[in-house]
């Protein structure tokens, strides 16, 4: 029987550090485990590529739209949905030798991103035994929740800043997953940019109050912020400031139970 992949997200308010941490999680993986692993960039502004150093591929948006284009023009028995799986795999997974990765992006116009959705859904429930682990770096806030009824994750990790919006995002997340009843089998709460006793403290408070595990508390590091400022690829560099080695603890916590 395939075994499924661990499917983990990383949520959060806009702005606290979620695709930093994904990217460095994805430098910590592939630099210390031996895993299979899947990144999905599910935010719609897409800047998860830059920061692992690879060239965006065409998005699921972009072929979502190229597809229904091309599908128009055809007789009402063409079979639009396998040439949209077909070029799922063929034009959408870029194959890094260290890792795949998937860019969700959006579809042309305004309205929802029901689509993105499905074929999102489509793919987790596909992929069965391939991967060892799949990253999905989210949107931000709550709004890719509420259209998250169907795909089970295994972990949702997420990520606050030191501020009180941060901590009402935290606490909006679980309580909208529960009142939607998504499937997520566990919630972790990781605090990133903190730099001073009284927000750590005040961090401890809200995973007591909540009654979910703080897995670490990321501290606030210039050095990164200089990093991201210039562009460059987060896998292509030394890293061995304090962010990174907290991140490399919360990496191992979470390998360790699966």
């Amino acid at each position: 029987m395939a075994i499924a992949p661990y499917i983990i997200a990383i949520s959060g308010k806009g702005g606290v550090g979620k695709t930093t941490f994904t990217a460095l999680m994805v430098k910590s993986i592939i630099a210390d485990y031996h895993k299979k692993v899947l990144v999905i960039d599910a935010d719609p502004a897409a800047n998860l590529a830059l920061l692992l150093g690879i060239q965006a591929p065409i998005s699921i948006g972009q072929i979502i739209d190229q597809t229904k284009k091309e599908v128009e023009k055809k007789s009402d028995f063409y079979d639009g949905s396998a040439l949209l799986e077909y070029r799922l795999w063929e034009d959408a997974l870029l194959e890094d030798p260290r890792f795949h990765f998937l860019m969700m992006g959006h579809t042309a116009g305004r309205g929802c991103y029901c689509q993105i959705n499905e074929v999102l859904t489509y793919i987790l429930e596909n992929i069965k035994s391939y991967y060892d682990l799949i990253l999905l770096d989210m949107d931000a806030g709550l709004e890719h929740l509420s259209r998250n009824t169907k795909r089970i994750l295994d972990l949702m990790l997420i990520l606050t800043d030191p501020s009180f919006m941060g901590f009402q995002t935290v606490q909006r997340i679980i309580e909208l997953s529960q009142e939607l009843q998504i499937p997520i089998r566990k919630f972790q709460l990781i605090g990133n940019m903190f730099s001073d006793f009284k927000s750590k403290d005040a961090l401890k408070s809200l995973s007591e109050q909540l009654d979910i595990e703080l897995l670490g508390i990321i501290p606030l590091d210039t050095i990164l912020a200089q990093i991201n400022l210039q562009g460059t690829s987060l896998l292509d560099i030394e890293l061995n400031f304090p962010a990174y080695q907290e991140i490399k603890q919360i990496i191992w916590k979470i390998l360790r139970e699966i």
